[in-house]
């Protein structure tokens, strides 16, 4: 009927169904209509909804509730059938109870918590996560029949989630690998490792310190890494407690120690029972060119016969390289100095 578009609408901003008219020419009858709701954005988007409007005789019994909405406040790891509260309807009076479910799941689509018809109990029958859903509003209706006139009256009912501290950080990756060239000042920043909580407030807050130092295998004939005491992962590297960013602590040595692995720890900043994770981060120190070769001898003494051909051997000289790697380790060998001088010759 066009009739319906006269005697309801719907306040805009609250949504609000009111009476615009008179309806009592209308008794005994059920108007039927949608409600639009639309957003504001630059290509406004809108969804459709089915509204029905019960108009019964003024001396209808029609229920209400005890309060003008109810509100339940539980942790996020409540056991599934803990009973939340009851809602009430006012004394004397008698009807059965049912959850309206919305379309969303904060609006109890997938029904996390059932009204119990007679009793009006509020139960959780579903797992709850704060971090998929921090909260639920629906709608509680109460059905009472009296002379054969079945009236209908609701009530919004809020459930608060509360975190709980139920996930550790979780890095974004098991392991992490970076290079440093040796030679470089302490301090140097190496590489930055990152974890992410999702728990609210400080239960997700993140901090980072340094564990186990895992692999470190020093040439014990090296001292160029001067560390006093223990060698531990503090007394080589540091990390930002808040950032997570790796740096040096003390200039780094190939040959003293090519690589070195080592653990992170993350924690969560709870009040209680802090959780947390660790990764490993693997550091190798790359080789620079910082030594050069050393003969064997200082002084090498070789022989040769006057009838000797060209291109006999005379000596054999020696070198060591302490570099870490071939390419740094190749040595040329020429003669400096005046090739035509002879400095001494011993003829047999």
């Amino acid at each position: 009927r066009n009739l319906r578009f006269v005697v309801a609408q719907v306040e805009p901003d609250s949504g609000w169904m009111m009476t615009k008219s008179a309806v009592d020419h209308l008794q005994g009858t059920v108007l039927s209509f949608f409600v639009k709701a639309t957003d504001c954005g630059s290509a406004p988007k809108h969804s459709l909804v089915s509204a029905f409007i019960q108009v019964v005789p003024p001396d209808s019994f029609i229920p209400s509730f005890s309060q003008p909405q109810y509100s339940f406040t539980i942790p996020e790891n409540t056991a599934v059938g803990t009973v939340l509260g009851s809602v009430y309807i006012g004394p004397g009076q008698t009807g059965f109870f049912t959850a309206v479910p919305g379309e969303t799941t904060d609006s109890n689509q997938g029904a996390t918590f059932q009204v119990e018809k007679e009793t009006g109990l509020i139960r959780l029958l579903k797992p709850l996560d704060y971090e998929e859903v921090s909260s639920f509003r629906f709608k509680v209706a109460t059905t009472a029949r009296k002379d054969l006139i079945e009236t209908v009256s609701t009530v919004d009912l809020e459930v608060k989630i509360l975190d709980v501290n139920d996930n550790k950080p979780v890095f974004e990756t098991n392991t992490y690998v970076a290079t440093v060239m040796e030679g470089m000042p302490s301090g140097t920043r190496v590489i930055q490792v990152r974890a992410l909580d999702p728990d609210w407030g400080s239960n997700g807050q993140v901090t980072y310190s340094l564990g186990l130092l895992l692999t470190y295998n020093p040439d014990l004939t090296k001292d160029t890494l001067s560390l006093a005491g223990p060698v531990t992962t503090s007394s080589i590297f540091a990390i930002d407690s808040k950032t997570g960013w790796i740096t040096t602590v003390a200039q780094m040595d190939h040959e003293a120690c090519s690589s070195y692995s080592f653990e992170v720890v993350a924690s969560d900043l709870a009040d209680s029972q802090p959780l947390s994770s660790t990764t490993v981060v693997t550091i190798t120190v790359l080789d620079v060119n910082d030594n050069p070769p050393r003969f064997e001898r200082e002084f090498y003494r070789g022989a040769v016969k006057e009838s000797d051909p060209l291109g006999e051997v005379v000596a054999v000289l020696r070198t060591k390289d302490l570099d870490g790697t071939d390419q740094n380790r190749l040595v040329s060998f020429y003669i400096t100095g005046d090739h035509n001088k002879v400095i001494k010759c011993c003829v047999a």
